[in-house]
């Protein structure tokens, strides 16, 4: 008489997932370590990078191919199979690998302006923030199951490797449905408005000078951001305003400064604010990103607009 499949628990799958992530950013890292250069001039298309290389490992690996276990699985006794308690396809274990991993190498991913205000810029945080909310949702709340949005799609669950048998779990509360459902209109309508929001205030100047720095072809992007910093020093408050840009450049820079003064010099002549505020803060990134892995190298600097004038004087690069 065979036996019914016990669902994981929560932990057990976690730490599963946590020894995955260790082995894949392992991996990453001593690819980086030999393609750092080749990574870098990538950008944003280096997560695709990562991606694939996951996809190779969950999709095959939660496949029969694996027999439904990655080596994170295989140490904590839990494998994915059907509701008919066999493991699943080639094909099932990657389209639930894609819904899984999509909001993940998604968020961060190093994309222009020009395309973050777009639809397909929209669509993009439509699936981080929907999908990757209704993930981390499902995997907490649905005790019954513990099937996740991934899980769900593809009709799959995580099991015990022992007893084998069919799952028989009870079904999942209608009411995650709804939750789902919800999350999914307010992100939506989230969406909607942002591009209204964009327009107003400071955010169409910031913009324009994120589109100068990318238009002149040394970095992949770069983000601006205007703020203010209180402190007390000796009884006394003080209060600092500041520009930041973090630039990301497409090829290693001969010289962090230059690149510094160079960024400098676009965001004196693009923002008009900009002799308003305290500090001028510009760091210089060098590196990449690929899901699994990272590794940046970083240079900041810091002066007040008029310093930053004395510098590109006596530096000769001119303000653009």
């Amino acid at each position: 008489m065979s036996k019914n499949r016990a669902i994981s628990g929560f932990w057990r799958r976690l730490i599963a997932f946590v020894i995955d992530g260790l082995l894949l950013g392992l991996f990453g890292l001593i690819v980086g370590i030999f393609l750092f250069d080749f990574l870098a001039q990538l950008g944003g298309w280096g997560r695709l990078v990562g991606f694939c290389i996951a996809m190779g490992y969950f999709g095959l690996l939660n496949s029969f191919i694996g027999k439904g276990q990655t080596l994170g699985k295989r140490i904590m006794k839990i494998e994915v199979v059907g509701r008919e308690g066999i493991n699943i396809s080639v094909g099932r274990s990657l389209v639930r690998y894609m819904i899984f991993a999509g909001p993940f190498f998604f968020n961060g991913l190093i994309i222009p302006p020009s395309i973050t205000l777009s639809t397909i810029g929209y669509g993009i945080g439509f699936i981080i923030f929907a999908f990757g909310g209704s993930i981390i949702y499902l995997y907490i709340f649905n005790r019954r199951t513990r099937q996740s949005l991934h899980d769900l799609v593809v009709g799959t669950f995580v099991v015990r490797t022992n007893p084998k048998g069919e799952v028989t779990a009870s079904p999942m509360w209608n009411g995650h449905f709804v939750v789902v459902g919800i999350w999914f209109v307010v992100i939506f309508g989230l969406l909607v408005i942002a591009p209204i929001v964009s327009q107003k205030g400071i955010f169409p100047e910031l913009f324009a000078v994120q589109k100068s720095i990318q238009a002149s072809g040394k970095v992949h992007v770069a983000t601006v951001f205007v703020g203010k910093s209180w402190g007390s020093t000796g009884g006394e408050t003080w209060e600092t305003t500041y520009f930041s840009s973090n630039a990301i450049w497409k090829s290693r820079p001969d010289d962090f400064e230059v690149a510094a003064a160079q960024i400098a010099a676009i965001v004196l002549d693009e923002y008009s604010e900009i002799m308003q505020k305290d500090i001028l803060a510009v760091t210089v990134t060098y590196g990449y990103d690929i899901g699994i892995a990272r590794a940046w190298r970083k240079w900041n600097v810091r002066h007040s607009p008029q310093e930053w004038i004395e510098i590109l004087g006596e530096s000769g690069v001119e303000e653009k």
